[in-house]
């Protein structure tokens, strides 16, 4: 088993600990107890371990300076900017609490990242500047949904917490669990699914212009081919989120579920995209990356 693999286990086994250990701070543990320090910790952990990761193999593994050399460097840019994003948001001034719902979306990348090393490996052909401009939209895309997705599950569990009146939701300076308000979330799902679409739609169109230019690749059916129909999918929910504020009609929990809705179909699409032959090519079978 090669360095990138073993690296990328612990790394899993840590942002799942810190899951875990979100699970319990919603059953009450205080915001500032042990339970808390603990996670935070094992998320810079994740976040510096990634990024760590994402460099070495850019300078070190491959022979030319291209960061994202296959989709396992797509995941090791996703997973330490999403950490990164955690931390500066869970501060109490701004979404505290969001690092209790980051946990499995970390965990859920990282172990996707591992199978991209070890058993799915494939190197991109990056060719010309339209390639790298459409991976790298995708990819920050992908941040970007997945925080409106994770934003979008605390949407739901703070509202389910005020209409039961269990606990409060709210910053509390007394140490209780300390979430942030409905409209603070929700303003971080529309604020992430609009630069989401922006990049999402960047990709979405130097895709058609790598398409158009190389369409034996994909076909003559490229255009209902299911990468691009769940592309088309995912673009049109975004549009909808994006545009919450504007109408009452996808407010509240619609607009959250609707973020989920789009990274599950974007997850999909991604799974799809990289079995397609259209950017990547095979690798020997070297049993993964080093």
């Amino acid at each position: 088993m090669d360095l990138t693999t073993l690296i990328l286990i612990a790394l899993t086994i840590a942002a799942g600990v810190a899951s875990v250990l979100g699970l319990k701070r919603l059953k009450g543990e205080p915001a500032g107890g042990s339970v808390g320090r603990w996670q935070r910790g094992l998320i810079w952990l994740c976040t510096l371990g990634a990024g760590a990761l994402f460099v070495y193999r850019a300078v070190w593994v491959h022979d030319v300076w291209q960061p994202l050399h296959a989709h396992i460097d797509g995941l090791l840019l996703i997973a330490p900017l999403l950490g990164a994003t955690v931390l500066y948001l869970q501060h109490p001034s701004r979404i505290p609490g969001v690092g209790v719902f980051a946990g499995p979306m970390l965990v859920l990348i990282l172990a996707w990242a591992i199978c991209a090393s070890a058993w799915t490996l494939k190197l991109f052909d990056i060719d010309s500047v339209w390639k790298a401009i459409h991976l790298a939209s995708v990819y920050l895309g992908t941040l970007l949904f997945a925080m409106a997705a994770v934003a979008g599950v605390m949407f739901l569990y703070a509202q389910r917490r005020l209409r039961s009146k269990a606990a409060p939701v709210t910053p509390s300076p007394e140490g209780g669990r300390r979430f942030a308000s409905l409209e603070s979330i929700e303003t971080l799902i529309i604020r992430t699914s609009a630069l989401g679409f922006g990049l999402l739609s960047l990709g979405l169109v130097t895709g058609l212009v790598i398409v158009s230019q190389e369409q034996t690749r994909l076909g003559p059916g490229w255009w209902y081919s299911p990468k691009v129909v769940l592309a088309a999918a995912v673009w049109l929910i975004f549009a909808l989120v994006m545009n919450v504020r504007h109408t009452a009609s996808f407010r509240g929990s619609r607009a959250a579920w609707l973020s989920i809705t789009g990274m599950a179909l974007l997850l999909a699409t991604m799974a799809i995209a990289i079995n397609l032959p259209d950017l990547a090519t095979p690798t020997p079978p070297t049993g993964g990356g080093p």
